[in-house]
C-alpha cells in the first residue's frame, strides 16, 4: 500500500535541493489525492445526493459544500498523522491504547468498514443489474466477476483501475452538469436551517463525505510517504512542505469530488421538474433517459460500477490495514472478503429492499462512528514526543476537538430524535 511515486533513494532525497522538489512533491502527493477522492464518489455519496435532491430539492447543497471542507481539514490531520509519527492511525490505536480502549473501539471501526464495503459492493451490483438488465442473481456473478478481476490485479494495475473508473465518472457527470444545468444559486450554498426531516439526510451526507475509512487509509498512504522519502522524518521545514503539498493536492480532489456531489443531487432534484426526481440509484436511472436520453442514463449505469469498482479498491487498501492490526489473528484475503461482503449486498437486492433507505442509513451509521476515530486521532496528534514538529497547535486541535464534538452532538439528536 504505496503511493504512485517511484521510491526515491534516501541519499538523494536528503541531497536534492529543496527548490528542485515542489514538481516532485506535487506528483507524489497527486497519487494520494486520487486515491482517497474515490471515497467521496462511492455509492453511498450517490445514495444520499439523490435522497437529499429528491426530498429537498437543492436546499442540502450547503451541507454538502461544508462536509467537504470537514473532508478537507480531517485529511490533512490523517496525512499529519502518517508523515510524524511514522505509524498510520490503527497502529497507534493498537500499540498507544489500553486493552479496555481497544476492545471498545475495534467493533465499531471495523463495522464502519465492513459498511463501507458492502455499499461498494451494492453500488457494482446495481449498476451491473441497471445496465444489463439481468436478474438479481445473474447479476451477483458477473459482479463477482469483476472483482476478482479488480482485487487481484497486482497493486500498480489496481491503481491505474481507480484512476480509469474516476476518469470516467468525473466525464459522465460533468457532461450531465453541462445537459441539466446544476442550478444551484449563491442561496444554495449559504447554510440555513435544515428542513423538517433533514437531520438524518444531512447526518449521511456527512458521512458519505467524511467516511472514517478515508481518514485511515489517508494516514496510511502518509506513513508510507514518509517511509520512502529520508527527509521528512529528518528536516521539519521538508516535512511541512509535504503536508502543504498533500493539502493542496487534497483540495483539488475535493473541489471536484464537491462539483460532481452537486451534479448528482441535481439529478434527482431537478430531472423530474421543480417537485424533484425519486431518491432511489435504480430510479433516477430510470427517469434520466426521457429527462437527457438514453444516452445519459447508460453512462449513469457504467459510472456507477465504475465509482464502486475504485472505492473497492481504496476501502478495501484501509479495510486491511485494519484488519491486520486490530485482528491480527483473522487471515480473510482481500479478494475473499469483498467477496463475503457481496452476501449481504445480494440480499438487499434479491429481497426487494429499499435500496435508497438502505444505503443512506448505512451512511448515517459511518456518521455515528466518526468521533470514535476522530478523539484518537486527535489525541495522538497532540503527544509532541510522538510528532514531533508536526504536533498539533492548540488551535487547530481546540477546532478539531469542535469538530469531532459537533458531529457528536449531532448523531446524538438523530438518534433520539
Amino acid at each position: 500500500m504505496t503511493a504512485f511515486a517511484d521510491p526515491v533513494p534516501a541519499a538523494a532525497a536528503v541531497m536534492l535541493p529543496e527548490r528542485a522538489r515542489p514538481a516532485r512533491l506535487w506528483t507524489r502527493t497527486t497519487g494520494t489525492a486520487v486515491l482517497i477522492s474515490a471515497g467521496y464518489l462511492d455509492p453511498g455519496n450517490w445514495a444520499t445526493d439523490l435522497a437529499a435532491g429528491a426530498r429537498f430539492g437543492m436546499r442540502l447543497v450547503w451541507v454538502v459544500a461544508i462536509a467537504t471542507v470537514l473532508a478537507l481539514f480531517l485529511q490533512q490531520l490523517a496525512a499529519r498523522l502518517g508523515l510524524g509519527s511514522g505509524r498510520d492511525l490503527v497502529q497507534l490505536l493498537r500499540e498507544r491504547c489500553s486493552p479496555l480502549t481497544r476492545r471498545l473501539l475495534t467493533p465499531p471501526i471495523l463495522l464502519a468498514l465492513a459498511i463501507t464495503e458492502v455499499v461498494e459492493v451494492l453500488g457494482v451490483l446495481i449498476g451491473v443489474q441497471l445496465l444489463t438488465g439481468l436478474p438479481a442473481s445473474t447479476a451477483v456473478l458477473v459482479t463477482a466477476a469483476l472483482l476478482i478481476v479488480v482485487l487481484a490485479a497486482p497493486a500498480g494495475i489496481g491503481r491505474l483501475v481507480v484512476f480509469g473508473c474516476l476518469a470516467v465518472v468525473s466525464v459522465v457527470y460533468l457532461a450531465i452538469l453541462v445537459r441539466s444545468g446544476l442550478g444551484a444559486s449563491a442561496a444554495d450554498l449559504t447554510p440555513g436551517a435544515l428542513p423538517p426531516g433533514g437531520l438524518p439526510v444531512a447526518l449521511g451526507i456527512i458521512g458519505a463525505i467524511v467516511m472514517p475509512h478515508n481518514l485511515l487509509l489517508h494516514s496510511t498512504l502518509a506513513r508510507d510517504l514518509r517511509a520512502r522519502d529520508a527527509r521528512v522524518a529528518a528536516d521539519p521545514v521538508h516535512a511541512r512542505a509535504v503536508l502543504a503539498a498533500t493539502v493542496r493536492t487534497s483540495a483539488v480532489a475535493l473541489a471536484v469530488a464537491l462539483v460532481l456531489n452537486c451534479a448528482i443531487m441535481s439529478i434527482s432534484a431537478r430531472a423530474t421538474g421543480p417537485a424533484g426526481g425519486s431518491e432511489t440509484i435504480s430510479s433516477a436511472y430510470r427517469e434520466l433517459a426521457p429527462a437527457l436520453g438514453q444516452l445519459t442514463s447508460l453512462l449513469f449505469a457504467i459510472s456507477l460500477i465504475a465509482a464502486g469498482l475504485a472505492s473497492s479498491v481504496t476501502g478495501g487498501m484501509a479495510a486491511t490495514e485494519a484488519v491486520r492490526h486490530l485482528l491480527p489473528g483473522l487471515r480473510l484475503s482481500p479478494v475473499a472478503r469483498r467477496l463475503s461482503c457481496l452476501v449481504p449486498a445480494a440480499a438487499v437486492c434479491l429481497c426487494g429492499l429499499p435500496e435508497g433507505t438502505v444505503l443512506v442509513w448505512s451512511q448515517v451509521v459511518l456518521s455515528l462512528v466518526l468521533p470514535l476515530v476522530l478523539f484518537p486521532l486527535i489525541r495522538f496528534l497532540s503527544d509532541s514526543e510522538l510528532m514531533g514538529p508536526l504536533v498539533l497547535g492548540r488551535g487547530t486541535r481546540t477546532l478539531a476537538q469542535a469538530i469531532a464534538t459537533g458531529i457528536s452532538v449531532l448523531a446524538a439528536v438523530a438518534i433520539l430524535g
